[in-house]
C-alpha cells in the first residue's frame, strides 16, 4: 500500500509562464513601431485601460513621431511627405541577410553562409540539402549544420529552413515560446480537429488559446520581400555628455494610460468577476512589462555604448564586442540580451544605425575594422617592385598575435576595394 501510494505521488519541476511574462517577451522584443500597434491593440481590447490624452514635456519631446525615417536597400532617409513618395521598391531580403552575416562570421563560414542565402527559394527556404553543401566546400555535415542553425536565427527568422514546421519551431523559439508549443508545432496538419491536436501535444485548453496567440504571430514566408521598405523609428537615442554616455528610451504618448479600477466594484457575478480580475491583471502586466523594457534596454545601451564610447565621438571606432559579452556585463542571460538588441535602432550623434551594428566580432581580441586598417597600412607601405601577397600578410598579422587566415586577408583586402599582388607590382 505504501509503496503504490509512493508510486502514485511524486514532485514534479516544472517551468510555467504566466500572462505577465509573456507579455514581458513580447514587448522587450518588438521594435517601438511594432510595440505602438500592440499597445493600440490592449487599448481596444480591454475596457479597464483608459488612454490619457494629455501628455507631459517629456513624452512631447521624445515622441518617435519626431524621430521618422525609412530604412530601405540597407540605408536610412529622413521620411517626406506622403504625396511626394514615390512607390517603394520592395526589401531585399538576401541582401540584409548578407549584412548580418558580415557581421556574424568570417572566413569558409561566412562564404558556406553567403552561398546558402544565394539558394535560398522564394519563400526562403534553402534549396539544396546539407550533404550538397558539405560536398561542395569539403567540410563536415556538422560544420554546415551550425552555419544554417545561425542563419535560421537572423532577421527575418526562420530563412534557411528547409520545411515550413522548421522555420516556425525556430521564430517561436526566438519569441521566447515554451518547449511544449514548439514541440506542439510539428503536430500542425491536426490543428483543424481540436481534441486531436490537444491529444498529440499534450496541451491543455488554457495553453490551446496561448499557443495560438503565438501561432499568428509566425511569418510562413520569411524570406518574402516587403511590399513597403520599414520605417525606422529610433528605440534609443544615446549621447556623450560632459563625458558620461547619456541613453534615452522615447516615451510614446500611446503608452501612457491609466488603469480605471472603478470597475471591481461592478463584480456582482462570477463570471463578471472572473473577467473583470482577469482584464485588471492584464492591464497591470502591460503596464509591468513596458516599464521593464524601457529599464532593461537603457541598461543594456548603457553599457554597450560605455564598451563602444570611441564611436559616440568620431563616428568610426568599433571594439569587439559579443552578446555574450554584453549579457556577461549586465547579469542578464544572453538570450535576453538577443531579443533586446533583435530589430532595434539606435539615434547616435552620427546617425540612426541597428542596435546590432555596435557587435562586432573580434579576431584575437582585435575588431575586424582594425584588422583591415592595418592590412591597408601593410599594403600602402609595401615595395611596389616586390609587394605583399595575401598568405605573406597573415604571417606578419600572426607575429603581431592576429590569427588570420590568407583567405580572410584575400577577402578584407577584396572589401578594401586593393588590387592582388599581381596588379600592385611595379617593374
Amino acid at each position: 500500500m505504501e509503496q503504490k501510494l509512493f508510486n502514485y505521488l511524486s514532485l514534479k519541476q516544472q517551468l510555467k509562464l504566466t500572462t505577465g511574462v509573456y507579455l514581458s517577451l513580447e514587448l522587450l522584443q518588438a521594435p517601438v513601431q511594432h510595440l505602438e500597434e500592440l499597445v493600440k491593440r490592449e487599448l481596444e481590447e480591454n475596457p479597464l485601460i483608459e488612454f490619457e490624452e494629455e501628455a507631459d514635456e517629456a513624452s512631447v519631446k521624445l515622441s518617435p513621431a519626431d524621430w521618422d525615417f525609412v530604412f530601405e536597400g540597407g540605408n536610412l532617409f529622413v521620411k517626406e511627405e506622403p504625396e511626394d513618395q514615390p512607390v517603394p521598391s520592395p526589401v531585399d531580403v538576401r541582401e540584409e541577410l548578407k549584412s548580418q552575416l558580415e557581421l556574424e562570421l568570417e572566413g569558409v563560414e561566412r562564404e558556406v553562409a553567403l552561398f546558402m542565402v544565394d539558394n535560398l527559394d522564394e519563400r526562403g527556404f534553402l534549396t539544396l540539402s546539407e550533404e550538397e553543401i558539405s560536398r561542395k566546400f569539403s567540410l563536415p555535415a556538422e560544420a554546415v549544420r551550425r552555419v544554417r542553425e545561425l542563419l535560421k536565427r537572423l532577421s527575418p527568422v526562420g530563412c534557411g529552413s528547409y520545411t515550413l514546421k522548421e522555420a516556425f519551431s525556430v521564430q517561436m523559439e526566438e519569441m521566447g515560446a515554451p518547449e511544449k508549443f514548439i514541440r506542439a508545432v510539428e503536430h500542425l496538419e491536426a490543428l483543424s480537429v481540436k481534441e486531436r491536436f490537444l491529444s498529440l501535444t499534450g496541451l491543455t485548453e488554457e495553453e490551446f488559446g496561448k499557443f495560438l496567440y503565438f501561432l499568428k504571430r509566425l511569418d510562413p514566408r520569411p524570406g518574402a520581400p516587403s511590399a513597403t521598405p520599414l520605417r525606422v523609428v529610433p528605440d534609443l537615442k544615446v549621447k556623450l555628455q560632459g563625458g558620461k554616455v547619456v541613453v534615452e528610451v522615447p516615451t510614446p504618448k500611446l503608452f501612457r494610460f491609466s488603469i480605471n479600477s472603478e470597475y471591481l466594484k461592478l463584480m456582482d457575478s462570477p463570471d463578471l468577476k472572473k473577467f473583470i480580475k482577469e482584464k485588471y491583471q492584464r492591464a497591470l502586466s502591460l503596464r509591468k512589462a513596458l516599464e521593464q523594457r524601457a529599464e532593461t534596454l537603457k541598461k543594456l545601451a548603457e553599457v554597450l555604448f560605455d564598451v563602444q564610447r570611441e564611436f559616440l565621438k568620431d563616428g568610426k571606432t568599433l571594439n569587439p564586442l559579443t552578446y555574450a559579452d554584453l549579457a556577461l556585463k549586465v547579469g542578464l542571460h544572453e538570450s535576453t540580451v538577443s531579443r533586446a538588441v533583435k530589430d532595434k535602432f539606435v539615434d547616435t550623434p552620427f546617425g540612426v544605425y541597428p542596435m546590432k551594428f555596435f557587435f562586432k566580432k573580434a579576431l584575437s581580441g582585435v575588431s575586424t575594422d582594425r584588422v583591415k586598417e592595418r592590412i591597408r597600412e601593410l599594403i600602402d607601405s609595401e615595395d611596389r617592385r616586390r609587394p605583399l601577397s595575401d598568405g605573406r600578410i597573415a604571417e606578419i598579422l600572426k607575429r603581431e598575435g592576429i590569427k588570420i587566415a590568407r583567405r580572410t586577408v584575400a577577402k578584407y583586402r577584396e572589401e578594401l576595394g586593393i588590387p592582388p599582388v599581381s596588379k600592385r607590382r611595379v617593374r
